[in-house]
């Protein structure tokens, strides 16, 4: 049969193989990954990138520092398609109930699909060029190097990808098995991840790719607005252009306004400095939130959503698909989530009347959705004010 393997896995054979789901899955991304840039935004790229940033809740100083060999370079922000479907992948099967682990198989067939690529000749060589640049790109990192309170000096050295193998029978490739960093893999078991829009894959910048993922993030607030100077986005994208040219890619960026569910809008600081206004438009709440003008001028700390408010959109997302986005709409996301105490999850609605229809037809749902995420629950208790409706 002419069975061909390149690359070949030979350490961590203890780690049971989790094959993809051919489902088209919902694109999701590592919330780390997309608040600094961890990829190059061009090809060939040798030069480390380097992050370093007090974190605005621990206290702690962050260093991430990124390399490649002289013959692959860094790997690529189009690299990172391949760990979104692995993570993409990971987070449905937990969701499903099911145990992925970081060694996970699939075909080039069902990537290029869940990515709306035709497959050709070009697409296989590629794809093994994608395989060696995560191989060879080296990181060094101390975010996320210790469950629960860490040592500051820790740091954490790894591949985005271990090991990888490729498969081919009479010169075609058969199947892929790859084994991911496990930093990586950890990283998602509380699920610390969003969704992204799957029109992500079809932009063709990386600038622009970068500034959606990391527009993503930033929106996630109640508002979902956020303005940044063109200075601190320069600064988190590690980009190796001058300041003066990425500055000019973002004013083209903002004039064209066209990130899937994003609004891109050039406004100034009070001292007239450049910002970029981002807004999720899926969360429009307010148009005085877009019209207020700057009062201060120092740029504040991205606040990042809790586990808790992660959770809580995980479950929401469960249950768009088993009950329909609009009656999600219609009731669910007018909850405000309190607290998770003593394992009893507790809401505030707006009224009584809210309060009281979602205990009484959505209750029971809620909490199948909420321990099909892997957290425990003894039961939910929603209130309206003061009063308590369920």
């Amino acid at each position: 049969m002419g069975r061909k393997i390149e690359g070949g896995i030979i350490e961590n054979q203890d780690l049971a193989r989790f094959t993809a789901s051919p489902a088209n899955v919902a694109p999701k991304d590592q919330i780390d990954l997309m608040a600094r840039n961890w990829f190059s935004l061009t090809p060939g790229r040798t030069e480390p990138i380097q992050h370093q940033y007090v974190d605005a809740k621990t206290g702690l100083t962050e260093t991430v520092r990124i390399t490649g060999s002289a013959e692959y370079g860094i790997a690529t922000i189009f690299d990172q398609d391949l760990l979104i479907f692995a993570i993409s992948q990971w987070i449905d099967a937990k969701r499903s109930g099911l145990e992925p682990s970081r060694r996970i198989h699939f075909t080039p067939y069902q990537f290029f699909s869940w990515l709306g690529i035709a497959p050709h000749g070009t697409a296989y060589a590629r794809l093994k060029e994608v395989l060696h640049r995560l191989k060879m790109t080296s990181i060094q990192t101390t975010i996320r190097s210790e469950t629960g309170k860490r040592n500051r000096n820790r740091i954490r050295q790894f591949s985005w990808i271990s090991e990888w193998e490729i498969t081919e029978e009479q010169g075609e490739v058969r199947g892929i098995e790859v084994v991911l960093a496990e930093w990586l893999f950890e990283s998602i078991q509380d699920f610390h991840v969003l969704t992204l829009d799957k029109r992500y894959f079809e932009i063709p910048g990386t600038v622009e790719r970068w500034l959606y993922l990391y527009a993503r993030k930033a929106t996630g607030g109640p508002s979902g607005i956020w303005k940044e100077s063109f200075k601190n986005l320069y600064q988190k994208s590690a980009s190796q252009q001058e300041y003066k040219h990425f500055a000019s890619t973002l004013r083209k960026l903002a004039k064209k306004d066209n990130l899937p569910g994003m609004r891109l809008e050039k406004v100034c600081s009070v001292a007239g400095k450049d910002m970029l206004l981002m807004e999720r438009m899926d969360k429009r709440s307010s148009t005085e939130a877009v019209a207020a003008p700057a009062k201060a001028e120092i740029q504040l700390s991205l606040i990042e959503r809790t586990p808790l408010e992660e959770a809580w959109e995980n479950v929401l997302e469960i249950m768009r698909k088993r009950e329909g986005a609009e009656q999600v709409r219609a009731w669910l996301e007018k909850l405000h989530l309190v607290s998770l105490q003593d394992e009893t999850l507790k809401f505030r609605a707006p009224t009584k009347f809210i309060a009281e229809w979602v205990s009484n037809n959505f209750k029971h749902k809620l909490e199948s959705a909420w321990e099909s995420i892997g957290q425990p629950l003894k039961g939910i208790c929603i209130e309206s004010g003061s009063k308590k409706a369920a």
